[in-house]
């Protein structure tokens, strides 16, 4: 459903959940912009707003899951992607919007891009001690 998307040109990207769940796809996103490599030094990423279903929000950010996916759709396209799902039987649920420097979760926190993006570079040579 994922590809028919994209061949579409309905996506300007998608993440599994399997590993890390919703919070580490979100942060993953956000660090690459959309694209498959990583940011540059220096280089912003793209933030968002989402909000999570009222039940289980801790659930819907950790669950790890490989039949669950993120998907942005692109601005205008959101209609045709629903008839999609629809057409495939996949159930599809709005999460809220990409943009500013931010990727904050409605009600539990809000995390700068850019200190996403320093502790990303800084984990591993600050582990090995480089």
């Amino acid at each position: 459903m994922l590809r028919a998307g994209a061949a579409r040109g309905l996506l300007s990207a998608a993440h599994d959940l399997s590993d890390g769940g919703l919070a580490l796809a979100l942060a993953e996103c956000c660090l690459t912009g959309g694209r498959r490599a990583p940011m540059a030094h220096g280089e912003a990423g793209t933030g968002c707003v989402v909000t999570l279903p009222a039940e289980h929000p801790l659930a819907a950010l950790f669950s790890e899951s490989a039949a669950r996916a993120i998907a942005v759709v692109r601005p205008g396209a959101e209609a045709e992607f629903a008839r999609l799902c629809a057409e495939h039987e996949l159930p599809a649920t709005g999460l809220g919007q990409t943009g500013g420097q931010d990727l904050e979760v409605t009600g539990l926190f809000t995390v700068p891009v850019g200190e996403l993006s320093a502790v990303s570079r800084r984990t591993l040579p600050e582990l090995f001690g480089a």
